[in-house]
């Protein structure tokens, strides 16, 4: 018996399923059309009321504090103003806005603009350090520029000002080729441009972070959705003292010049200070052309750190080295002594004392005593041009001293070699005799002679300068010097200040050592000095000198430049500092800022040196 199903109801329900999938798809279709085409404008609308934002989280930089806790670098909170490029249809009209708004020029702005964004659409800060009047102007039109938000950030503020802007520095905005080369970097983000704030910008600068957040269509904020909080920059504290640099700053005045102490135990940095100078907190908003404009064409530089980048010929100042040299060896002993009548021939031709009447018989001694040059001009031969470049090569000259301060420059000491590579032609003998008294292809900077002179001073080891506290333990390198040849080196630059004939005989009432240099400018006629010569073909005035005598804790080096002769230029500014630091000079509290510097009254208890 065969039983036969009626498929009949079955065919009705798909039947009835299919209509019922196909309506539904009708109807959604219907929808879709109804709210992308006849009705999309006004669900458009409705979507751009609420925005999702990525608003960047500025990274709090770290300060910076000298060696005694007075602050050098802080943040202050400012308000900033952020634009969005994805959300700008017109810039050519926020570009008049904000003109209108006291912002600038709008063809100013429009080059920012094109500067900061180009094409990338992340958000960019383009203003700081916003007036009251400029939040409220901003905040009362945002419906009008959506496009533009407020933040509340910081700004990098220098309460000294012009008296530590070298040594700490500057920042400045990150360039496109480092956003290039490193993609995730903050693309507001503002790095060290010079100083510490370059050398230690990676401790310093932290890690940004990010909010992103729900806005209205006027930019009002509905809700965070999430956050990465950012990681703040570490302090730092510098062996710089406030308290010398400003009495270093104080006693060069408005002359051109550097002045650079050391501790000659460690090589930490007590005094960096370069003049003329200037302000960084004009770099740490938006620095208009106009303003770079008259900073880099300043004909007096006071971007350049001389203490570091200023290369000068040594002049005297370099005539103990070749005295030790040569007690080394054994060229010269303690008692060998030369007739100064003025002026010797050497060579065919006649090279004359800076004293035309003569010293008289001079020992070494007495030869660092009252600077004679005859002495250093037959020394000089007897040792000769390579021997003389490779004993000054080992007190550093010729070479960067370590302290990677950035742009620091090496110096330079000439050989028959270098001559010949850049120079073109060959070494002449009369050049051995002016490198021996720090003329000719010899130059070197603040730093490294005040360097060389803390070897002198500490028993012949040279040390590392450094300005961050703690990143220069002993990397001083001993120099194998017997400690009587250093002896006779050091009573001849004590004579200097103690003697009775001593060329800075007028300090002797301070435990001081040292050594006056005068280095030349242009060849001058003779008789030529003072008011009568042009400002710039006057002598650069050189000393270097350390205290106390027994137990050195500093030694300063100072070069004025065009200031004539160091006895009367230089050296009265190193024995200010001496002073200051035995305890002689201001109080801390009563120490003030140079003019023009922009600084507290108190910088803080003071340290021994």
């Amino acid at each position: 018996m065969r039983l036969r199903e009626d498929m009949t109801p079955y065919r009705r329900r798909a039947g009835l399923l299919f209509l019922g999938v196909f309506a539904a798809l009708v109807i959604i279709l219907l929808r879709l059309f109804s709210m992308g085409v006849l009705h999309g404008s006004s669900w458009r609308k409705m979507a751009e009321n609420n925005r999702l934002r990525t608003v960047p989280l500025e990274a709090r930089r770290g300060r910076v504090y000298d060696r005694n806790g007075a602050i050098l670098a802080e943040n202050r909170p400012s308000f900033q103003l952020l634009v969005f490029p994805d959300e700008m249809q017109e810039p050519g009209r926020t570009c008049l806005f904000l003109a209108r708004a006291g912002f600038g020029s709008a063809a100013d702005l429009e080059r920012l603009f094109r500067s900061r964004i180009g094409r990338s659409m992340a958000p960019r800060i383009i203003a700081d350090d916003l007036s009251w009047s400029q939040v409220l102007k901003i905040r009362s039109h945002q419906s009008d520029h959506p496009e533009l938000a407020i933040l509340v950030g910081a700004r990098r503020h220098y309460p000294f000002g012009k008296l530590a802007a070298h040594a700490v520095g500057y920042l400045r905005r990150i360039s496109r080729s480092e956003l290039a080369s490193h993609p995730g970097l903050d693309p507001n983000a503002l790095v060290g441009a010079s100083g510490v704030e370059q050398l230690q910008n990676g401790t310093l600068a932290g890690v940004s972070g990010e909010r992103k957040i729900v806005v209205s269509a006027i930019g009002q904020q509905l809700g965070v959705v999430s956050e990465k909080p950012p990681i703040a920059g570490r302090d730092l504290t510098l062996t710089l003292d406030m308290r010398l640099q400003n009495v270093a700053a104080k006693a060069l005045g408005s002359r051109q010049g550097a002045v650079v102490a050391l501790d000659p135990r460690t090589g930490a940095i007590r005094v960096l200070y370069s003049s003329p100078a200037f302000d960084p907190n004009v770099f740490t908003g938006h620095l208009t052309s106009s303003q770079w404009k008259t900073l880099s064409e300043d004909p007096s530089h006071p971007l350049q750190d001389r203490a570091i980048q200023g290369v000068y010929p040594p002049g005297s100042t370099i005539k103990p080295f070749y005295a030790l040299e040569a007690l080394d060896e054994g060229v010269a002993t303690p008692g060998w002594t030369i007739h100064c009548s003025g002026s010797t021939v050497l060579f065919g031709h006649t090279f004359h004392c800076w004293r035309r009447s003569g010293h008289g018989v001079v020992s070494m001694v007495r030869s660092l005593e009252v600077s004679c040059d005859i002495y250093y001009y037959h020394l000089g031969v007897n040792l000769g041009i390579d021997r003389m470049a490779a004993w000054l090569g080992r007190f550093g000259f010729g070479r960067a001293t370590g302290s990677r301060l950035p742009g620091e420059q090496p110096g330079l000491v000439g050989t028959p070699a270098w001559v010949e590579r850049v120079r073109h032609h060959r070494w002449y003998p009369g050049t051995t005799v002016s490198v021996a008294i720090g003329q000719g292809p010899i130059l070197v900077t603040p730093l490294q002679l005040t360097r060389a002179y803390a070897a002198l001073a500490n028993g012949g080891r040279l040390v590392v300068p450094h300005l961050v506290e703690g990143s220069g333990p002993d990397r001083s390198t001993p120099l194998g010097i017997p400690p009587e040849d250093l002896d006779i080196i050091r009573r001849g630059l004590t004579a200097v200040v103690h003697g009775s004939e001593g060329t800075a005989r007028r300090f002797k009432d301070l435990p001081m050592a040292g050594k006056t240099g005068t280095a030349q400018v242009a060849h001058l006629k003779e008789g030529s000095r003072g008011k009568d010569i042009p400002w710039k073909l006057r002598h650069h005035a050189l000393f270097v000198g350390w205290a106390p005598l027994g137990h050195p804790r500093i030694v300063v080096g100072v070069v004025v430049e065009h200031g004539g002769e160091g006895a009367s230029a230089a050296a009265p500014v190193v024995a200010a500092v001496i002073r200051a630091a035995l305890g002689e000079g201001p109080s801390p509290v009563e120490a003030a800022p140079a003019a023009g510097n922009t600084a507290p009254r108190s910088v803080g208890a003071a340290r021994s040196p």
